[in-house]
């Protein structure tokens, strides 16, 4: 059997991205008989005009929330917001039946952010530049 060509690309199209994750899918649902992935997004909007601020997006499956990207501009830092997305993400994912959260942040983002809400370090890998590194956390949501 002569192998399928492979293309290599760094653009993506949505269509290209979703089939492979709907193999993916159709393979553990199979495997283990469990199709619950669903997205998760909180979003931080201006007021007057709607756009975009900041927020945070993941998704739950299988028992487990993924917090995927988190970032709130920096004049809303330090106000509770940050604390009240994370708490809002937590009790989302108790409510679709998570019992752990994971996520990763790099040492130079908000590693003592998610130390401070609970969240325990499993692991952390060096990134480059060097000196930087990228820490993953989880926590038990139960």
């Amino acid at each position: 059997m002569d192998l399928p060509p492979i293309v290599l690309t760094d653009a993506p199209t949505t269509d290209e991205l979703g089939a492979i994750r709907r193999q993916l899918d159709q393979f553990n649902r199979a495997a283990c008989g469990i199709s619950d992935q669903r997205p998760l997004a909180l979003l931080v909007r201006d007021p007057t005009t709607g756009e975009v601020l900041g927020g945070l997006n993941g998704r739950s499956s299988r028992g487990m929330l993924y917090i995927d990207v988190f970032f709130l501009p920096e004049s809303m830092r330090g106000t509770g917001l940050g604390s009240r997305l994370l708490r809002m993400a937590e009790e989302e994912g108790l409510r679709r039946g998570c019992r752990i959260g994971l996520l990763y942040t790099n040492n130079f983002q908000a590693p003592g952010f998610y130390l401070k809400h609970g969240w325990r370090e499993f692991g952390r890998f060096p990134t480059d530049p060097p000196g930087t590194c990228r820490i993953y956390f989880t926590k038990e949501l139960d």
